[in-house]
């Protein structure tokens, strides 16, 4: 795992001093990302000046350092991330005659890259950002993995002439050109919606987000192409039920493990109370062994707390357990690290226990294995069991559907599910998404545009067929609460230089699941059925916790306790970012109704102190 960053220009102003120390500027920026070395590579024409810092996890030796530079000198690297089925690829490429100087996956990369150019890319199963140079074409291409595990953004300068890129949104205000461009009111009020910058977009002009399954073509004019080379299908056509589907998933989940347990430095697994980490856990003890070893945040006395639940996993599984309780932390100095580790507007706030366990497990490995993926895949939400249950009403006009939602809700018919009286799936699935309510941000906001009109995440296209709202409901899923996910976790593991790997998001487990009846996963009502079922072949059903348990912290409670003079200090006593946007009078009576108990508002609050503590980053920036 690593941090990566460069300058690329038409002309060679890229090898100029104020480009070197920028560069230079920019990967100091990444270093907690690659604690273990650094590396600048500058084009002999000067068109193109890479920077690169390294978590050493493959071949920490020197031959596997970064920039790298093809043996035939034609190209140059730089990656973040790791390629899982390098092995395969190595094969192939020593059949076509290509030596190699190292056992690095950097290298495995790059001489295919070199070989097949672009069409490297689909042949990729792993997590990875990376930059690739052909230097006599003077072609970059920047790509991201699949799943969007890895972050990248680009800075194409307003003036022209260059495209910059890094690992961190914030890295690119380190370039010689300046602020990237003013203030996006149109995506910060897709931030305050959503609590968090879906890709392609970013809060300043001219700065984007490479999406997952991208990548993009810079020529030797900085002219940008965006490509997809790879989507999650919006309608598989799915072909597996029952043992038969089971089985196919126990296969691919297992080969995924085994591939990613692969590390020239100590190995763990962060392991939860739910389902989708334990079964991870389980296939990673087949494979290393009763010393693997296991890192848990509890929250003791708390209703969600998962403790308890993963304790007696570990003991079924036989894994070396660790557990470290979320109420002796230390929160002024947690907030600092939460500040300095979110390097964009960014407010899940269950970032707070991905940095506890983060930290807690990197005390004693460099590599953790994680279950994020399992829910967006499986249908591990209410979401999705929501639109489900009476989806099929959004035949009827809305005032119908309002009247009938109305009737069950007292009484009067069949109970149905409050998803119908939205304007469509795609209207529900925005609005479940959304913390800050359009009348509350309307409030404290009154001055702020609308969303991006480009913007259609949520957007419904099927025929409304049972199947065609389940597929609809993993898509966006998969582009929605999956890239937010990722993003938390990218940020929390890097602050702590810790390496996190997903098995669940593996291209063969993806590819598994669509083939896999989506009601197999939702049976008699249930969440992730299938999951649950291949758990149950490491531990007894009967200790599988049934309501699913989210990755949180009491926050609520938290600001009207401990928390509460930190809202206050930061939300009420303090200029506010952006200026001239945010209702005072109005922010105050939203905290207010929070502390008093009236209205639980934390999702809310805690949207608008992550936007301060931005505010104050670009304030250091500037």
């Amino acid at each position: 795992m690593c941090g990566i960053c460069g300058i690329f220009t038409v002309d060679q102003s890229a090898g100029n001093p104020e480009y070197e120390h920028a560069v230079t500027k920019m990967t100091n920026t990444l270093a907690r990302r690659g604690p273990d070395d650094e590396g600048y590579w500058l084009d002999p024409d000067g068109h193109l000046r890479l920077g690169f810092r390294r978590l050493s996890v493959m071949d920490p030796s020197s031959a596997g350092k970064q920039p790298m530079v093809s043996k035939d000198g034609r190209s140059v690297l730089v990656f973040n991330g790791e390629i899982y089925n390098f092995r395969e690829l190595r094969k192939e490429l020593e059949g076509k005659g290509v030596q190699f100087r190292s056992r690095s996956d950097t290298e495995v990369l790059l001489e295919a890259l070199n070989i097949w150019g672009e069409k490297a890319i689909p042949r990729l199963n792993g997590m990875f950002a990376f930059a690739w140079y052909n230097i006599p074409e003077r072609r970059l291409v920047l790509a991201r993995d699949h799943a969007g595990v890895k972050p990248l953004y680009y800075y194409v300068n307003p003036k022209g002439g260059g495209v910059a890129f890094a690992s961190r949104y914030d890295t690119l205000f380190q370039t010689p050109w300046g602020m990237p461009g003013s203030l996006r009111l149109d995506v910060l009020r897709l931030y305050l919606k959503l609590h968090h910058i879906p890709s392609p977009y970013c809060l300043h002009d001219n700065v984007f987000q490479l999406g997952p399954g991208e990548y993009v073509v810079i020529d030797s004019s900085c002219n940008v192409k965006l490509n997809t080379w790879w989507q999650l299908p919006q309608n598989p056509a799915p072909d597996l039920t029952g043992e038969v589907a089971k089985e196919a998933l126990a296969d691919a989940i297992g080969n995924a493990v085994r591939r990613q347990c692969v590390a020239d430095v100590p190995l763990g697994v962060y392991l939860s109370g739910g389902v989708d980490s334990p079964l991870v856990t389980a296939l990673a003890r087949k494979e290393i062994g009763a010393g693997l070893r296991a890192f848990t945040i509890s929250n003791p006395g708390w209703s969600q707390d998962e403790g308890q639940a993963a304790a007696r996993y570990a003991a079924e599984i036989g894994v070396d357990h660790r557990v470290n309780a979320a109420n002796r932390i230390d929160l002024p100095s947690l907030l600092d690290d939460i500040s300095f580790s979110q390097y964009e507007p960014f407010a899940d706030f269950s970032i707070i226990p991905t940095l506890l366990v983060s930290q807690f497990a990197r005390k004693e490995v460099t590599v953790a294995l994680s279950g994020d993926g399992g829910d967006e895949l499986f249908f591990g939400y209410e979401r999705p069991l929501s639109l489900l249950r009476n989806g099929q009403d959004f035949k009827y006009p809305k005032l119908i559907r309002k009247g009938l939602y109305g009737a069950g809700k007292y009484g009067l018919g069949n109970r149905r599910s409050g998803a119908i009286v939205f304007n469509d799936p795609g209207d529900y699935y925005y609005n479940v998404n959304c913390r800050i309510s359009d009348v509350d941000l309307k409030r404290i906001t009154p001055e702020l545009t609308e969303l991006p009109t480009n913007f259609d995440l949520y957007g419904f296209h099927g025929d409304g067929s049972q199947l065609s709202l389940a597929n609809y409901s993993r898509y966006v899923e998969y582009y929605g609460q999956l890239q937010r996910c990722l993003k938390k976790v990218d940020m929390a593991s890097m602050h702590y230089c810790l390496e996190v790997r997903v098995p669940l998001l593996d291209r063969e487990v993806i590819e598994t699941s669509l083939r896999i009846d989506p009601f197999e996963s939702m049976r008699n009502g249930e969440r992730k059925t299938v999951l649950r079922e291949l758990l149950t072949d490491y531990i007894p059903e009967n200790i599988i916790p049934k309501p699913k348990r989210g990755f949180s912290v009491p926050l609520g409670a938290w600001f009207q306790k401990e928390l509460k003079s930190t809202v206050q200090d930061t939300l009420l006593s303090t200029d506010l970012y952006p200026a001239g946007i945010i209702d005072r009078s109005e922010l105050e009576s939203y905290c207010n109704a929070h502390f008093s108990g009236e209205r639980d508002l934390k999702w809310g609050i805690w949207t608008l102190l992550s936007l301060q503590w931005w505010g104050k980053r670009m304030k250091e920036l500037a």
